[in-house]
Parts: C-alpha cells; structure tokens; sequence
C-alpha cells in the first residue's frame, strides 16, 4: 500500500528515475495497483547522447499510476503476488502515458481498471 511521502520508481521511459507521492486521488488514506497520484519528480534518467531531449525536470509535479507494489495480493483462486519494489507509470492529465514503453513485468490485473494500453505496452504481464 502506497501513501503520501513514499518513494516510487518509475518503470516507462518517460526520463523520470525516481519520484515522490504528495498526494492520492479520490480522497484515499493508501493505495493499491491501479489507483492515481500525484508525483513530484525527484531523480531523473541520465541523458546519453546531445539529442536526447528531456520530457521534464526536477521536482516538476506530474500524476502517475501504480503499477507494482511490495505488498502480497492473493486472486480468488488463492495465487498471491507480489513484486520487488513499489513502482509507477506516469501519465498525462488526460490519463495517456507520458512514455512510450514499460520496462517492467505488469499485474495482468491492470487491464480490468482500464489501463490496458499500460498493460500493452509491457514487456511481460503476470
């Protein structure tokens, strides 16, 4: 369960390396995979090469979704889940996807919270 102050990874090649919950959406005390943040920009992505251009700076403030986190989640069929570290996919206030790929295994129960163009863009989902 994620809540305000956590420190998140970021998994899309958006140039965010790391980032900082200030707040949940719709009024939660925690949350869960597939739920919305706001995320303030902490560490960013190095740049390799002159060409590469920046999408966003330091401490600029942008929502992101939940895509992993460290806490066990059990299926109705008694499977549990979990991953390694709490992780977050950035997207735009019209709920698209500010990178263009995830670099990080997906719950395939993102696509039942309405995130499917997430879960496709995955590597792999679980």
């Amino acid at each position: 369960m994620i809540q305000a102050q956590t420190l998140l990874k970021v998994v899309d090649n958006s140039g965010a390396k790391l980032v900082r919950c200030i707040k949940i959406k719709k009024g939660k005390r925690s949350a869960g995979v597939g739920d919305i943040l706001l995320v303030s920009v902490k560490a960013l992505r190095p740049r390799y090469g002159r060409r590469v251009r920046l999408k966003m700076n330091k401490s600029e403030v942008h929502q992101g979704v939940i895509v992993q986190t460290r806490k066990l989640h059990r299926s109705k069929s008694g499977v549990g889940s979990s991953f390694g570290c709490n992780s977050v996919a950035l997207i735009s206030s019209q709920d698209k996807p500010l990178g263009t790929r995830i670099s990080a295994t997906l719950p395939t129960r993102l696509r039942s919270f309405k995130w499917a163009k997430l879960v496709a863009m995955a590597r792999k989902t679980v």
